[in-house]
This record gives C-alpha cells, sequence and structure tokens, in this order.
C-alpha cells in the first residue's frame, strides 16, 4: 500500500474540485491502493494549506504553504536578537541603561543559582532538600541553619 504525500495533495485537491468526491476516492484508490480514500480527503481538507468550502464543496488551496506556515531555523535563532533590537529601538536613551542593569542582574542572579545547584537539591517527590555540607566546606563555605 502506497502512502499519499504531501506534494500529491493538490492533484488530488483538482480532481476533487473537477469531478467531484467519488472521482477523488477512484483516484486514490487505483494509484495509491488506499483502503481508505475518504480519510486521506478529510485530511486533505484540515491540513495546513487547505480549505473546505462546504456551501460550493470544493477544496480551496491557500497561497500560503507550509514553510510560511512555521517558522524556520534562521527566524527561531534570530528571533530574540530582533526582539531586543526593537525594544531599544522604542526606548529612551535613560531606560537602555535601566535595561543593561536588569540583564545585568538576571546574569548575576543565574551564576548564583547555578553555584548553589552544586551544593543543594531539592526532590519534590518526598520534599527533602538534599544539602552537600563536605562540598560546602571544602570550597570554604559556612553552613548556619536557622
Amino acid at each position: 500500500m502506497s502512502k499519499v504525500r504531501k506534494y500529491d495533495y493538490e492533484k488530488i485537491a483538482n480532481i476533487y474540485n473537477e469531478s467531484g468526491n467519488q472521482a477523488a476516492m477512484e483516484y486514490i484508490s487505483e494509484n495509491y491502493g488506499s483502503k481508505a480514500p475518504r480519510g486521506v480527503i478529510m485530511r486533505i481538507k484540515n491540513s495546513p494549506g487547505f480549505s473546505f468550502d462546504s456551501i460550493n464543496n470544493k477544496i480551496i488551496t491557500s497561497s500560503t504553504s507550509e514553510g510560511e506556515i512555521f517558522m524556520g531555523i534562521e527566524e527561531l535563532c534570530n528571533k530574540k536578537v530582533e526582539n531586543e533590537i526593537s525594544i531599544r529601538k522604542t526606548v529612551s536613551v535613560n531606560s537602555i541603561e535601566d535595561i543593561t542593569l536588569e540583564f545585568l542582574y538576571k546574569d548575576l542572579m543565574q551564576e548564583k543559582l547555578m553555584e548553589l545547584s552544586k551544593y543543594i537539591k531539592l526532590n519534590r517527590y518526598s520534599n527533602t532538600v538534599i544539602i552537600d555540607k563536605t562540598a560546602l566546606k571544602m570550597d570554604g563555605y559556612q553552613i548556619t541553619i536557622n
């Protein structure tokens, strides 16, 4: 049994629009060996880039492709940089100092949390805190419990 590929959806949609539902189901059965052509047509109707017009009984192919719907790796990787640049364009000069100071505070807090995570472990399942006293003392820390 051959699987209907996404790049064949447009061809099947054209057959559906020109000759009707029965002709599209026969085409799918004959060319792809599918035992459930109705499911293939439903999958085409619900897939990105296609919509179904129930009034005219047509499958409409939209101009947006799957690549335009989903973000690419370049967009995902560069998204953070673009946001920071756009934020800095809209704020005044005095607030840029506040933003950089806020980034500095966040970085310092992250460093402190990373340092603490070497010595302290929280177990949420048993509600316990595990502290490695020997490692703390070896690194020069003093321990006081209140």
